[in-house]
């Protein structure tokens, strides 16, 4: 459910709906004037300001929950490409040998075993790059988070400082 508040302001002849999801987090001057105008509702002001507040708070601190499950993704992933690194040096000096011996007029009958084990080490490579395409991929979301956290707290201290 997305956190919604709304207040008139004007002198009751104008209406505003924020959704606090979409609008946090922001710079302090936006939010500055987002208070400029919630203060315009004198009945409401503390209790809109204390939701900001409270919303800025709670979504940095899950954030930062968050954190830990993207850092293990993280670990796991680049453990996972890491692991695959043996077996992707074996078949290719396996190739390497193979391909020489098929060189020669014995070997010719090999080909077949040498085209399984190409394609073998070209989806094992393959692999290894997910893995380590995610592994960046949760890297970043891990730093994004961490970065959005600092951003709702500093707006949490600015909407709650200029009481």
């Amino acid at each position: 459910m997305e956190n919604i508040i709304s207040f008139t302001l004007n002198e009751g002849r104008g209406h505003m709906t924020i959704v606090l999801d979409k609008f946090f987090p922001t710079s302090a001057t936006r939010l500055r004037k987002l208070l400029k105008l919630v203060d315009e509702d004198y009945e409401h002001r503390d209790e809109l300001r204390a939701i900001i507040v409270q919303h800025c708070g709670q979504r940095a601190s899950a954030l930062l929950d968050g954190q830990r499950d993207l850092a293990n993704k993280a670990v796991e992933q680049h453990t996972r490409a890491t692991e695959m690194q043996p077996e992707i040096d074996k078949l290719t000096g396996q190739i390497e040998r193979l391909a020489e011996y098929c060189k020669t007029k014995d070997g010719r009958a090999n080909r077949a075993q040498l085209k399984e084990l190409k394609a073998k080490l070209k989806d094992l490579k393959q692999r290894q790059r997910d893995a380590l395409a995610s592994y960046r991929g949760y890297q970043r979301e891990f730093v994004s988070a961490e970065n959005r956290a600092n951003r709702l707290k500093k707006n949490a201290e600015v909407a709650d400082y200029d009481k």
